[in-house]
């Protein structure tokens, strides 16, 4: 794991290099060396299912191990990212751009170098502090691709031109997203643990003296029989014991809360897709999305005074807390894209906006069902593929869509417009992944 942080690091560094340097042979070098990344997750992938496979794994390890397997991909496609930086070496980007274009990739490469550092940190210490100074980064790293696309926009920039810089923008940006990410994956496998199931039955059958005489020759009896069970029957026993024993909030006011703000997130798509689609209700559109806005707003403070006031929270405080701020994000990202068109209506339509809101309406309905698995837990890992594949189709419209706004046929004040409303489009896609992670961080711990 920790070589595949340093790879990243490395790999992110050398493409920027390549880049702004115009450096084929080193680009060429990036992009070969690019498959033993790959072979290294698979063979890190299968070093994790041979283990599994044994029956001498206990419930903490099994965690750990599961999270491990969530994070290998995400390494496996931020060095994809470092790869498609170097690639733009090839198209000889980097003689075409001006000086304060390179200044702003070279700044947003120290920060991504820097996050990924800072993960990498993290990972091999054990913290759950470093991930706070992994999101103020990105906050940053946000901001200066904005900067960047802005530079693709002004008079005189060949849309070709214009078009890669948006593509290295959302590179740089994508690099950022996955270090908060993993971030967020190894505060989670850093929480502190219930006390776990196999532990749990040996303080009551082991670990404490059986006594003497004809009850302490029962419990030795009980205990023998106890070992020789199988691996997996222990833990599944062991599992069941504990949920009798474990303490959970009795009220269900933290699932309803939850179901509440992500059914504002499915009517907020959906408003904002039909905003989007051409109808002529765009001040209504506008004032039920505002009103949605703020109906989120007040489920966010409802559902951070529940976990001020309740002592025993059926889920762990800080993912409480996280899923409860990622779903606001959600409306607060649809609505800047709703005021952004209420401000300054567009007049040439953009034909992958519409079909972004349509993922966004389809990722938030995808959404819904997954907050309900919380009660149920059943149809989760369907829920969570459906939600990923959903947003790397979202990410191919932005793409798209940055593409023909560069291309020439659209003048520069629109394309200021609707960079802006496809940027918060492809932030709400993304905050919903985001709330998918949590969530499934929350059924792995709760598992």
């Amino acid at each position: 794991m920790l070589v595949l942080f340093a790879t990243v690091v490395e790999s992110t560094s050398w493409a920027t290099t390549a880049l702004l340097d115009q450096d084929l042979e080193r680009a060429d070098r990036i992009i070969a060396e690019d498959r033993h990344v790959d072979d290294r997750v698979e063979e890190l992938t299968g070093l994790i299912k041979e283990r599994l496979a044994e029956n001498t794994i206990d419930p903490d390890e099994l965690e750990d191990l599961v999270t491990i397997l969530q994070m290998a991909p995400e390494l496996e496609r931020s060095a994809d990212l470092a790869e498609h930086i170097a690639q733009r070496t090839r198209q000889g980007l980097g003689g075409n751009i001006s000086p304060r274009s390179r200044g702003l990739i070279q700044t947003m490469c120290d920060i991504c170098v820097r996050m990924w550092q800072l993960a990498s940190r993290a990972y091999a210490e054990h913290s759950r502090d470093i991930s706070f100074q992994i999101q103020e980064a990105d906050d940053e790293l946000d901001d200066l691709a904005r900067r960047l696309l802005g530079e693709g926009a002004l008079e005189g920039v060949e849309p070709a031109v214009a078009a890669e810089l948006a593509l290295v923008a959302r590179f740089y940006e994508r690099l950022g997203d996955h270090a908060v990410n993993l971030g967020r994956r190894i505060s989670s496998l850093n929480a502190p643990r219930r006390l776990s199931p196999l532990r749990a039955l040996s303080i009551r059958t082991g670990s404490i003296r059986t006594g003497s005489g004809r009850t302490g020759a029962m419990r030795a009896r009980r205990t023998a029989a106890w070992e020789r069970k199988p691996v997996t029957d222990r833990v599944q026993n062991a599992v069941s014991s504990l949920r009798r024993m474990r303490l959970v909030a009795s009220d269900s006011g933290f699932f309803d809360l939850f179901k509440s703000a992500t059914s504002n997130v499915v009517d907020c798509a959906e408003a904002l897709r039909k905003m989007l689609a051409g109808s002529d209700e765009l001040e209504e559109h506008y004032g039920e999305i505002r009103n949605l806005e703020r109906r989120g707003d007040q489920i966010t403070l409802q559902l951070l005074r529940r976990l001020d006031a309740v002592f025993v929270t059926p889920y762990d405080r800080e993912d409480i807390h996280a899923l409860t701020e990622e779903i606001d994000d959600v409306v607060d990202d649809m609505f800047s894209a709703a005021e952004i068109v209420h401000l300054v209506p567009v007049k040439q339509p953009l034909p992958e906006a519409p079909e972004m809101t349509e993922i966004l309406t389809s990722m938030a309905t995808e959404l819904d069902n997954l907050i309900g698995c919380l009660k149920s837990r059943e149809g989760a890992r369907h829920r969570l593929e459906r939600i990923e594949n959903l947003e790397r189709e979202g990410d191919a419209l932005y793409r798209r869509g940055m593409a023909r706004l560069f291309s020439g046929e659209y003048d520069a004040l629109e394309v200021l417009k609707w960079k802006d409303i496809l940027q918060a489009l492809d932030n709400a896609a993304n905050r919903i992944e985001g709330v998918s992670d949590v969530v499934e961080s929350i059924l792995i711990k709760n598992s």
